[in-house]
C-alpha cells in the first residue's frame, strides 16, 4: 500500500475538520518505537508497522484520518502548549511520586481528552481504529472507557466498576483538568504501575514537539511552583531536557558547593519572571546634516545637491534627483551606561541555593538579567572567607550560563572579601550590587573602598545586625552609596530591579 499517495489526499481533508491547523506535512516512518503517533517540531510521524496492521482490517484512508486526527487535536486541544503539559505533570506529581508513572498517566488522560474531543467533535473515525487494534494492557480499560462516553461498542468487557468511575471525569472541560487528572489517576495510576512501561498508550508526548521558546516559557512558568518541585520535575525529564539543549552544563571539578544543572536552571528561570523590560536607548539630535533621500530637482534649487549617480549625468529639471538633507541623530547618555558588578555573600549565614530557594541569589540575578538585556557586561565576586581561599571571581562577560554558575556557588565558611579581589575590577568601571548580611570581618575596609570608589553601589542588607547599623551609619553621607535593608528575604528581587530600573532609564 503507498501510504505517502493516500497521506497526501488525507492530510488537506484533516486540516479542513480541525481548522487549519499550523503544521506541517505529517510524515510515515518505518523505525519508530512501539507508540503509532509521535510529533516532532510539530510534525506528526505515523508509525508504518502500525498503519500497516491496521490497513488489514480498514481502509488504509481510514487508518491515517484517524492517526491524524488524534495527532492533531495534542497540537490544538491537549497539552496545546508545554505550559498545560508540566501543568498536568504538577497536578499529579505530588500523589504518584514516581516520575515515569506520572508521566504515563498524563499521556493515557490527554489520549482520552483528544480522542473524546475528535469523536464529539469532529466526526473521527478513530472508534473504527479502536475496534480493530488490540486490548493489551491498560488499552482494554481505555476501550471500555470510550465503549461508555462515546456510544460505541468496541469488543471489550472490562470492570464495570472502574469504568463507571472513570466516565464521570469531564475530560472535555478544559477549567477543571486539574481535578480531572487527580481522579483519572487516582484509578488508572494502579493499573499503569502494575502493568509497567509501554502499557498502550496509541501516542508518546516528548518535548521536542515543541520550539525552544515554548519549553523556556514553559519552564520559567512552571518556576513560580518553587524551589524544590523545580528541582523534581528536572530530574523526571532530564532526557528531554538534555535532548531538548535546556540543560545548563556545569563545570566539574571545582571543589565544593558546586550547583547541580538543576539548580543553574532554576534561578536562570525564575529571575526571568521578575524581568524588567528592555528599554530602548535614547537618540539625540546630532546637529548636522546628512543626505537622506531624494527628490526630483527643479529650477532654483542648490545644484550642488544633485545625485550625480541617479541623474544620469544630466542636470534637467524633472529628472535629476537632488539629495534631501536631514539632521542626524546619535545615541544619548544610554551610551555610557556602565557594567555591572554583582558582589554576592555565600557564607554560612546565607542560604545554600543548593539546597533551598536563594533570594539574595534571585536577586543578583535579576540585576544581571537587566544588564544583559541592556547589551551591557556582568561579573560576579562570589565570597565567604575570600582571603582563605572560599570565592569565585567571574570577570565580565555575557554568558549567562558563566554568570548564575558563579552567583549559584556556595561555600558556606566565613564571611570575609579579599579587596586585591575588588579592586582589580576597578579598571572597568561599573555598577557595584552587594547582597550580604553585613557580618564582614573586614567590614570598615571594605566600607572604605565602596566610599573611595566612583562607582554607583546598592547594598542590599538581610537583618538588622550591628554591622549593618555600622555601615549604614558609615555612608549615611555618601552620594552614590545606597543601602536597602531587607526585613524578609523574598523582597530582594523587587529591590534589587527597582535600583535597577532607576538606573537604566536615569
Amino acid at each position: 500500500m503507498d501510504f505517502d499517495e493516500a497521506l497526501k489526499r488525507i492530510w488537506p481533508e484533516v486540516r479542513k475538520r480541525h481548522l487549519y491547523p499550523e503544521l506541517p506535512h505529517p510524515t510515515i516512518l518505518d523505525e519508530m518505537s512501539e507508540v503509532g503517533v509521535l510529533m516532532r517540531n510539530k510534525r506528526i510521524n505515523l508509525n508504518q508497522d502500525l498503519c500497516e496492521s491496521l490497513s488489514e482490517h480498514l481502509p488504509a484512508e481510514h487508518v491515517l484520518e484517524g492517526l491524524l486526527d488524534h495527532g492533531v487535536a495534542h497540537h490544538t486541544v491537549c497539552p496545546w502548549d508545554f505550559d498545560t503539559y508540566l501543568g498536568l505533570y504538577a497536578a499529579l506529581k505530588p500523589e504518584l511520586l514516581d516520575g515515569d508513572l506520572v508521566k504515563q498517566v498524563v499521556d493515557f488522560f490527554m489520549d482520552v481528552v483528544v480522542d473524546t474531543h475528535c469523536v464529539k467533535e469532529r466526526a473521527s473515525v478513530l472508534p473504527d481504529l479502536y475496534r480493530v487494534m488490540d486490548s493489551a494492557g491498560v488499552r482494554n480499560i481505555m476501550k471500555g472507557l470510550y465503549q461508555e462516553i462515546w456510544g460505541v461498542d468496541l469488543g471489550v468487557s472490562p470492570d464495570p466498576d472502574v469504568v463507571s468511575r472513570l466516565s464521570r471525569i469531564p475530560y472535555l472541560d478544559r477549567t477543571r483538568w486539574t481535578e480531572a487528572i487527580r481522579s483519572f489517576a487516582r484509578v488508572v495510576g494502579p493499573l499503569v504501575e502494575q502493568a509497567g512501561s509501554g502499557s498502550g498508550q496509541l501516542g508518546e508526548h516528548n518535548m521536542q514537539q515543541y520550539a525552544e521558546d515554548e519549553i523556556a516559557k514553559g519552564l520559567k512558568e512552571f518556576s513560580n511552583r518553587g524551589f524544590h518541585a523545580f528541582r523534581a520535575m528536572v530530574e523526571d525529564f532530564r532526557q528531554e531536557l538534555e535532548e531538548a539543549g535546556q540543560l545548563p552544563e556545569v563545570e566539574m571539578g571545582r571543589g565544593k558547593g558546586i550547583p547541580k544543572d538543576a539548580d543553574l536552571l532554576y534561578y536562570m528561570q525564575k529571575s526571568r519572571s521578575y524581568n524588567l523590560p528592555i528599554r530602548t536607548i535614547p537618540m539625540e539630535k546630532s546637529g548636522g546634516l546628512h543626505p537622506h533621500s531624494h527628490s526630483p530637482w527643479e529650477v532654483g534649487k542648490p545644484v550642488q545637491d544633485i545625485d550625480i549617480w541617479t541623474s544620469f549625468g544630466r542636470i534637467l529639471p524633472g529628472i535629476s534627483q537632488v539629495w534631501d538633507r536631514r539632521e542626524g541623530e546619535t545615541h544619548g547618555q544610554g551610551e555610557s551606561r556602565p557594567d555591572c558588578l554583582v558582589v554576592i555573600d555565600s557564607s554560612g549565614s546565607m542560604t545554600n541555593p543548593c539546597e533551598d530557594q536563594s533570594y539574595a541569589v534571585l536577586g543578583a540575578g535579576c540585576a544581571a538579567d537587566a544588564y544583559l538585556n541592556q547589551r551591557k557586561k556582568v561579573a560576579v565576586y562570589n565570597f565567604s572567607d575570600a582571603p582563605g581561599g572560599s570565592r569565585q571571581i567571574q570577570s565580565f562577560t555575557r554568558d549567562r550560563r558563566k554568570i548564575y554558575t558563579a552567583l549559584c556557588r556556595y561555600f558556606g565558611g566565613g564571611t570575609a572579601l579579599h579587596l586585591p579581589d575588588l579592586k582589580a575590577f576597578g579598571n572597568n568601571p561599573c555598577d557595584i550590587f552587594i547582597i550580604t548580611d553585613m557580618q564582614i570581618t573586614n567590614l570598615r575596609a571594605v566600607t572604605d573602598y565602596l566610599l573611595e570608589t566612583g562607582s554607583r553601589v546598592t547594598a542590599v542588607h538581610v537583618g538588622h545586625t550591628r554591622e549593618a547599623k555600622q555601615f549604614r551609619s558609615a555612608v549615611s553621607e555618601s552620594q552614590n552609596i545606597c543601602v536597602y535593608p531587607v526585613e524578609k528575604p523574598e523582597d530582594i528581587p523587587k529591590i534589587v530591579l527597582a535600583e535597577v530600573d532607576s538606573r537604566l532609564v536615569a
